[in-house]
């Protein structure tokens, strides 16, 4: 019938492991349970920032660019930051909450001469008189 037909010439894309972009990222992580707010965003150069309110945490590290990541890489890299922390000898001593969520940004590419240039000529514009808009 037509409708076997269709079913068994269904493509599936995939990718292969030469087909795989990998960029060098950072991670963020919101987890929940600590003494001096209930939700903890860690992000790049070890900043931590306490909240009270989830919502809070996720609009602090989603204005800084970061974005969930698909369901199956945030499992696997829940996965492995649970045996990275099982594997501390005596369990962790300031890492006592519960991994919630893990967010990633892309690195920015290392500058090249052209961009460089470009940066330095913009130093001396005078700034923008737009009227800044902000999120209702």
């Amino acid at each position: 019938t037509t409708m076997e037909r269709d079913q068994s010439t269904e493509i599936t894309p995939t990718a292969t492991a030469s087909e795989v972009t990998v960029c060098p990222m950072n991670i963020a992580t919101i987890s929940s349970g600590f003494e001096k707010g209930d939700f903890l965003v860690r992000e790049e150069q070890g900043n931590r920032v306490y909240f009270d309110f989830f919502e809070e945490a996720f609009n602090y590290i989603a204005n800084k660019g970061y974005a969930r990541m698909s369901r199956e890489d945030e499992k696997e890299w829940l996965e492995l930051m649970n045996v990275i922390h099982d594997s501390v000898k005596g369990g962790m001593k300031y890492n006592t909450g519960t991994l919630l969520m893990v967010l990633t940004r892309p690195l920015q590419p290392p500058s090249t001469d052209a961009a460089r240039v470009d940066k330095v000529s913009a130093k001396g514009r005078t700034p923008s008189k737009e009227p800044v808009r902000s999120n209702p």
